[in-house]
This record gives structure tokens, sequence and C-alpha cells, in this order.
């Protein structure tokens, strides 16, 4: 069992310096009149339950004072007090100091747990320390009414939290009853005011009847804005087909214009091969200026030699080249007379004969075709080259028109794009915001209604609290 063993104190009361040892089962303090002896209790109480507050028990002549009580396990606090501080010490078993300050008119719960000595309720606040007695004190609650006594009783078995808990619930109850007199008092007031309100029903199926007219009117104006539209697309039809018409009109000798359109993709092939001439015109005019700075540097006969076998040769390449052009404009004219007879043939097998025969000349066809792309890169010459260049003076502006032409048409067809798009979102966008405004318009008419209802209420929708002007106000700005 834990119990004090020693009680100092220094500068408390008439006491300067004081140590007593205590005994661990009852102590005693006996001596004459004003010698200290309620000092020691009063030192002892104040260590253990800060009481009495404030610093008049200083020696006198002193500026501090402190009461140390050290138990039997060899723990300790002191209670320090001075004119600018005040704390309690609490030392543990090996000698560990903790200090606290600022607890006010109460002890830190440190302090109540090391010495666990603590006062016992008796009535309310009334508290009572049953392990120290002061003079002329009796015993413990002989002396205390008749209630305190059964509260302390109560308070030391547990009855009193039965008892607190009773009264919450009388209170309770007390209260619940009040309000429940104010809430029937606020119903009735509240039935009487509704009965100057019936007309709101007929009020809201009113308002109902016009929300259906309204969204009506809203389907009907979207249909007729479709109609609207579809007419005008229907105008936009209808004078496309009037121009398909008149163009059709127009393109009556379309047969013509479909041979002219072949005579000039001919034209255009002729075109396209003419320039590729042209190319290698130039290449050849390059190269018999080298050729003839070559010639004109050559001295040596044998390298002439060489050169005029290799001419010759070249000319025995082109001599059975045009012989292999000559073959193949006879195959040609078979071909030609090989499709009469084709069309003429009734016979599948013969058919089928002729088939195998056309495939043999097409590829001799395409044999032929690469032996003259050979026979155009082979062939040099300058007469033809003449000619073609004659004809092909302007051909770089033609180049050049073409390629301007074509990056034109280009940016044209973006454009285009861009521009239906951009028709589209102005569309939406227009779309768009005429609902924006239709929403902003029923959204004030809808405050509007809504305020002259609470102005006639002067009721708030949420807390059923009695408003006036500058409140319903409020509450329509906010929803603004």
């Amino acid at each position: 069992m834990k119990y004090i063993k020693k009680v100092i104190l220094e500068n408390f009361q008439s006491h300067k310096y004081t140590e007593i040892e205590l005994d661990p089962s009852l102590n005693v303090i006996v001596g004459p009149s004003d010698q200290g002896k309620s000092a020691i209790i009063r030192g002892i109480k104040w260590a253990l339950f800060n009481e009495p507050s404030g610093d008049f028990f200083i020696r006198e002549g002193e500026k501090e004072c402190s009461v140390s009580i050290i138990f039997n396990d060899n723990t300790k606090i002191k209670r320090y007090r001075s004119n600018n501080k005040n704390a309690y010490y609490l030392y543990d078993q090996d000698g560990n100091e903790e200090i606290f300050e600022g607890f006010g008119t109460t002890v830190p719960q440190e302090i109540i747990d090391k010495t666990a000595i603590r006062k016992i309720p008796l009535d309310g606040s009334q508290t009572k320390d049953i392990n120290i007695g002061e003079q002329l004190e009796g015993p413990f609650l002989l002396s205390e009414k008749n209630s305190s006594r059964a509260n302390a009783i109560g308070r030391l078995v547990g009855v009193h939290i039965i008892d607190d808990a009773l009264k919450d619930t009388l209170k309770d109850i007390r209260n619940l009853n009040i309000k429940k007199k104010n809430y029937e008092e606020n119903l009735e007031v509240l039935y009487k005011n509704l009965q100057e309100y019936n007309y709101l029903d007929d009020l809201i199926d009113n308002f109902n009847q016009l929300k259906n007219i309204r969204l009506k009117i809203f389907n009907k104006k979207n249909k007729l804005e479709k109609l609207s539209n579809l007419s005008q697309e229907l105008n936009k039809i209808n004078g496309e087909i009037k121009l398909s018409h008149y163009y059709l009109e127009k393109l009556e000798n379309i047969n013509e214009i479909a041979e002219i359109e072949k005579n000039l993709i001919k034209y255009i092939y002729d075109y396209n091969s003419i320039k590729e001439k042209q190319i290698k015109l130039i290449r050849i005019k390059v190269q018999i200026k080298e050729d003839k700075k070559l010639l004109n540097s050559l001295i040596n006969i044998d390298k002439i030699k060489k050169s005029i076998e290799k001419i010759n040769i070249l000319t025995e390449e082109r001599n059975k080249l045009n012989k292999l052009y000559f073959n193949y404009k006879l195959i040609n004219t078979n071909i030609l007379k090989t499709k009469n007879k084709l069309t003429k043939l009734e016979n599948i097998d013969k058919v089928q004969e002729n088939y195998t025969l056309i495939n043999k000349n097409h590829l001799i066809y395409k044999e032929l075709l690469s032996l003259m792309q050979k026979l155009n890169t082979i062939n040099k010459s300058l007469s033809i080259g003449i000619v073609y260049t004659e004809k092909l003076k302007n051909i770089d502006k033609i180049s050049y028109l073409e390629n301007t032409i074509r990056d034109k048409n280009e940016k044209l067809q973006k454009i285009i794009l861009y521009k239906n798009k951009y028709d589209i979102i102005t569309k939406n966008y227009n779309k768009e915001k005429k609902i924006l405004v239709n929403l902003e318009n029923q959204l004030k008419n809808n405050l509007l209604k809504y305020e002259t209802i609470l102005n006639k209420i002067e009721i708030c929708p949420l807390c059923f609290s009695q408003i006036d002007k500058s409140k319903v106000e409020k509450i329509i700005n906010n929803y603004k």
C-alpha cells in the first residue's frame, strides 16, 4: 500500500524549514496552540489538492515557499509558489524530474495518478478528503446532513449514477412536454394560416395546365422551325433541279463532248510523251556538246576507229529494232483482223483458240513495246528532236500554269469544306442561343412567381420561419 513517508515545509506560514516523518498507519499531530499544527495539515492539502489558492501563505519576509511530500516508493511531489512562478515538480523513483505549469485551480492528472489520493464527492459540488482530518473535525459523514450522507454512500456504491440518470430523464421529459405544447400551438397557428392559402392548390393546377400548354407550344414551335427548314431545303432542291434541267438542255451534244474528251486524253498522252522527249533532247544536246569537246580533243585515229565501230554496232541494233517495229505493226493488223473474226464466230471452241492466240499476240505486243522503249532511248535522232523543240517552246509556261491551277483547285476545295463546317457551326450556335434565351426567360418568370408566393406566405420554405421582403429578395438573389 502506498502512503506518505515524509513531509517537508519550507517558508510555509510559520514554518521556516520543517521535516516530518509519518507512520504507515495513523498519524496524530499534538501540541500547544499557535505552534503550526494546522499549517502542516494546510501544507499537505495545498500540495495534494492545490487548496487554498493564492500566495498569502508564504512566510513573512520571504519571496517563495514549497511543500514536498515523499512516498514510501521513493516517488516525490513538490508544490512550489513564488510571486512569479506557480509549479508542481514530480520526481520518480530514479529521481527524474517533470515540471507542470499553467494548471490553474486544478491538480495535474499526472500528479493525481502518482499520489492516488483524491477527494470523494458527497453532494453536488461538495467533496471530502477522507485521508486527512483537521482540528475539531468530526468523524467521516457523522457530522454531515442525512441527505449528504445518503448521497455520499450512494456515490461510494455507485447509486448516484442512477439518480443522475433519473434526474436527466425527468428534465428531458419536462423539456419534451414543453416543446410538444409549443409545437402543437405552432401547428394550430400554421393550420389557421394555411387555410388562407387554400387557393394555392388551384394555382398549382393552373400552373401545371399552363406548363403543359407551354410544352405543346414549344413542340409546335420546334415543328414549325423544322418545317421552315425543310421548306428552305425544298426550295434549294427545286432550284438545283431547275439548274440540272438547264444544264441537261445544254448538254444535248454530250456524245460529241465524249469524243472530244477522248481526243483530249490522247493529246495529253502525246503532251506527256513530248515532254519526256524534250527532257531527253536536252540531255542529248548536253551529250553532243561533251562529244564535240571530246572529238576536238581526240588526236589519235585508233580511238576514232573504235568509236566508228561502236557507231556501226549501234546502227545495226537500230536496223534490227526497225525490223521489230515493222513486225509489231503487222501483229497489230493481225490482231484487228482476229477481233473482227471473233465477233463473227459463234462456236466456243474456236473462240477459245482465238483467245489463246490473242494472249500470245498480246505477249508479243508487250515485248514489242519494251523493245520500242529501248529503241526510243537508243534512237538519238537530231532531226526529230529539232522538230519537237520547235513545237515545245512554251512547254515550261504550260506546265507552270498546270501546277498553279492544280494548287488553286486544291485550295478552293479546302475553302468549300471550311465554309460548309462554318455554316453548320453557325446554325448550331443560333439554335443553342435561342434555347438559352428561352430558358432565361422561363427562369425569370418562375422566379417572379416564386417571389410573389413567398411575399404572400411570408414563411421560409426551408426552416419555416417568418421572413420579410428583404429576406425574400436575398433568397431570390441566391437563385439568380
